[in-house]
């Protein structure tokens, strides 16, 4: 029976695995996007329409892929050093960047909506389409910083290498405020902008 290695469980765990899941929940996100706007109209509107908004639609795509590798990474730091404690943490971090995809893909609903009869909501989802996005590219931002205070919190980063333990150097629960505050204020902003 071949032995595993900490160091082949830390590379398989913590490095490809939250690399490969990060990677392939944008890619799963952006399909998504070309799938809902295909089906509502055509393939020829999903490309303008990801031509018009591609900045916002990358935003949205990078933070839920980065979202999906520190999920993973946490979810495999606590099976490699087999944690106890960290494991509703970790799963409260799930509910995190699930609720964030919603938001990220709420606004397509209006491209269906008139197919099913209800105009009247597509026409507001319509207005309100730049906020939607921007409600999920804010929280994907505190969806990370959920993940790095638990990253944090149980010490689930080696503290003698590695970019993380950089990271870590800061308060996280102090930079999660910030980004929560920062978040407050742009929602505001283009709340305003919206209504206006």
């Amino acid at each position: 029976m071949k032995k595993i290695t900490y160091e082949k469980l830390h590379k398989k765990h913590l490095v490809r695995r939250p690399l490969v899941f990060g990677i392939l929940g944008s890619l799963i996100l952006l399909s998504l996007y070309f799938l809902i706007v295909t089906l509502a109209n055509s393939f020829q509107h999903s490309v303008e329409e990801f031509i018009r908004i591609w900045y916002w639609i990358l935003l949205l795509v990078v933070g839920f892929g980065v979202q999906v590798g520190l999920y993973a990474y946490t979810k495999g730091f606590v099976k490699v050093r087999n944690i106890v404690g960290a494991t509703g943490s970790v799963a409260a971090t799930g509910g995190v960047s699930t609720a964030s995809m919603v938001a990220c893909c709420a606004h397509h609903a209006a491209d269906v909506l008139p197919i099913i009869g209800l105009s009247a909501a597509a026409i507001f989802l319509n207005k309100y389409q730049v906020l939607f996005i921007v409600v999920g590219v804010l929280s994907n931002l505190i969806g990370m910083g959920w993940m790095l205070i638990i990253i944090q919190k149980h010490t689930l980063y080696r503290e003698n290498v590695g970019y993380l333990r950089k990271l870590m150097q800061f308060d996280m629960k102090k930079s999660f405020y910030y980004v929560l505050s920062f978040s407050v204020l742009i929602f505001l902003i283009a709340l305003y902008f919206v209504g206006g």
